[in-house]
């Protein structure tokens, strides 16, 4: 979260058409230094929120306003608010013209921020970010709806098992249905020591028997020499796997690569079932996990006729448990309806983010924006 680092210089039209909302619970000093450079920058309309409520409330007020571009500086759980107080925005018809959102470093995961490229030096981001506003570099990307009971929610990255455990000894309150988890313990620090604590503790909770449901997609299995792939109209599994996760970004936390082979706007949502069976398994592999290299993991596994890493593609799918139990969504921790079950279903092309240039030309690959002109190979397709 260094402010240091080398970027180009920003005119005072660079962030024209822009609003930025701060979130300043955890670093009031920083958010100090945050305002005073920001301000060089020409955004006129700059908020610093009070509280989640009135986060939200400054969210939903850009959205019915004349500002093109939401920049957002926040964690993880801050993108998971904003990107709700969106959709809440457009389902109530609040939308005044096309908006975008892009996110600055804010918090100590930032998966949101690795998974859309965003730099790591604050004045990196806003040279980015200034370049991205300039050319409109905009990439409307899949959002997860998740629902369960009277609890409807849209995110990213959904999990259960050995993640939402971890959630859970990381807070000081236990979840309600339906209710956000309010009283959890900040930092990158807190975050590992509850990993170790569950862990050493809680490994066995987290492989209980779990009922999931999938519909109309594929299972897509990757090796380090054969891939293979079969389709789906409804597949019911039942598994005691230590950790399942659903996602349509590829990063959680800090850079760990949990959903490693996520397209963000293929309509399609990826679920990952981690088939370890006890803790030697997951410490020997725990580094290319980390990196999301699972078809090297799996190339062990498969060889010891082990169960694998599942993998599977589908825009639809539900989770159950025999009793109740909790599950995340970015971060932010739930608990299932007393069904004791909750459904993902993938929303295509729900919500336009800014990104930086190196994002967006992986997804327009055939755009020349700095000469104003179609690329060689757009060219030779025309002829």
């Amino acid at each position: 979260m260094s402010t240091g680092g080398g970027g180009s210089s920003l005119s005072s039209d660079s962030f024209a058409r822009c609003a930025l909302v701060i979130n300043p619970t955890r670093y009031p000093a920083y958010v100090k230094k945050l305002k005073r450079i920001t301000r060089r920058t020409g955004i006129e309309h700059i908020v610093e929120s009070r509280n989640k409520e009135h986060f939200i409330s400054c969210v939903r007020e850009f959205c019915a306003g004349p500002e093109r571009y939401l920049l957002v500086w926040g964690g993880d759980g801050t993108a998971h608010d904003a990107i709700n107080a969106y959709m809440a925005a457009r389902e109530s018809g609040e939308l005044a013209g096309p908006k975008a959102i892009g996110f600055l470093r804010g918090g100590s995961g930032n998966g949101i921020q690795d998974s859309y490229e965003v730099p790591f030096f604050f004045s990196r981001q806003l040279s980015a970010l200034a370049e991205s506003v300039a050319n409109d570099y905009v990439q409307t990307v899949d959002l997860l709806h998740i629902h369960s009971g009277d609890t409807v929610v849209y995110g990213q990255l959904v999990g259960v098992g050995f993640d939402a455990e971890l959630l859970a000894v990381r807070s000081s309150k236990k979840a309600r249905f339906g209710r956000y988890r309010s009283e959890t313990r900040p930092g990158f620090l807190n975050y590992m020591i509850a990993g170790v604590v569950t862990f050493a503790r809680g490994f066995d909770a987290a492989r209980r028997p779990r009922r999931v449901e999938l519909l109309d997609g594929k299972y897509g299995f990757r090796g380090t020499r054969v891939n293979a792939e079969f389709p789906i109209e409804k597949l019911v599994r039942t598994t005691s796997a230590a950790m399942i996760e659903i996602g349509t970004r590829p990063y959680y936390g800090r850079m760990f690569k949990v959903c490693p082979d996520v397209v963000c706007n293929d309509g399609l949502m990826d679920v990952y079932v981690f088939n370890f069976q006890s803790r030697r398994e997951i410490v020997r592999h725990l580094p290319a996990l980390w990196q999301g290299r699972h078809h090297a993991i799996n190339s062990t596994l498969s060889r010891k006729r082990r169960p694998v890493i599942e993998r599977y593609e589908v825009t639809k799918c539900t989770v159950s448990e025999t009793s109740p139990f909790s599950f995340h969504v970015d971060g932010e921790l739930f608990r299932a309806d007393p069904r004791s079950e909750f459904t993902v279903e993938i929303v295509p092309h729900a919500v336009p983010f800014i990104v930086p240039g190196t994002f967006y030309h992986k997804f327009h690959p055939f755009e020349d924006d700095t000469l104003g002109t179609k690329s060689p190979v757009s060219d030779e397709l025309d002829k």
